[in-house]
């Protein structure tokens, strides 16, 4: 499994496409699982369109990065956890999965009750994911406060990507800088603060970084 952690939706920007243009050079089926949503923004196969639908208020963010690297539109498969498909299949058809931002914890609760877990965890092509979509592929990884959480926190992730931890949306302000270093003592881990255009690609037991990231340790 190859990982790739963002973000937001710019891994076409200069600073990551020399390192991820290897990865689309064979058009490999992507699947987006917007998964990490908030209940306020979707809770039935219309309001999930809504935001994810095409129109919808995310859709073309998401979409634009894999057209950079030449795909059309209609390429691009998305998961609707509303829509009745057998998302098992969806998943195991795939060649690359893209989870979307959000709060991680809500996209881990949906893929359980999807029961598409497993098929994650032992998936063997690339794993791409945005904010919340890096952050549930991690083994361990803590939470800043902001609007979604009223205090910090360490929570579970899929284990799909072990020994590091991470400090989404780096602003260098003195929340994060606390945060970063209550987790570095808290899991024992180094945190990667990633700037927005900032990311990591990581291969087996090599972490390359991609654009501007810090390290902690």
């Amino acid at each position: 499994m190859t990982n790739v952690l963002l973000n937001y939706y710019n891994f076409d920007g200069d600073w990551a496409r020399p390192h991820l243009e290897k990865l689309f050079k064979n058009r490999p089926h992507v699947l987006i699982l917007p998964l990490a949503y908030r209940e306020t923004q979707a809770w039935d196969y219309n309001s999930f369109l809504s935001i994810y639908g095409k129109g919808g208020e995310k859709y073309d963010n998401i979409l634009r990065p894999f057209l950079s690297y030449g795909y059309a539109e209609r390429e691009i498969e998305w998961l609707n956890p509303y829509d009745g498909a057998n998302h098992l299949q969806q998943v195991q058809n795939a060649d690359l999965l893209f989870f979307t931002g959000g709060m991680p914890e809500k996209a881990i609760a949906r893929m359980e009750q999807l029961g598409i877990v497993e098929a994650v965890k032992n998936f063997r092509g690339t794993v791409m994911g945005a904010s919340a979509g890096a952050m549930l592929q991690l083994d361990t990884y803590h939470i800043t406060p902001d609007e979604d959480y009223d205090s910090y926190g360490i929570w579970r992730g899929l284990g799909l990507v072990k020994g590091i931890d991470l400090e989404v949306h780096y602003l260098a302000t003195d929340l994060q800088n606390s945060c970063t270093a209550r987790a570095v003592k808290e899991l024992n881990l180094p945190v990667y603060q990633m700037w927005h255009e900032g990311g990591l690609l990581i291969e087996g037991d090599k972490v390359t970084v991609m654009g501007q990231v810090e390290i902690v340790k």
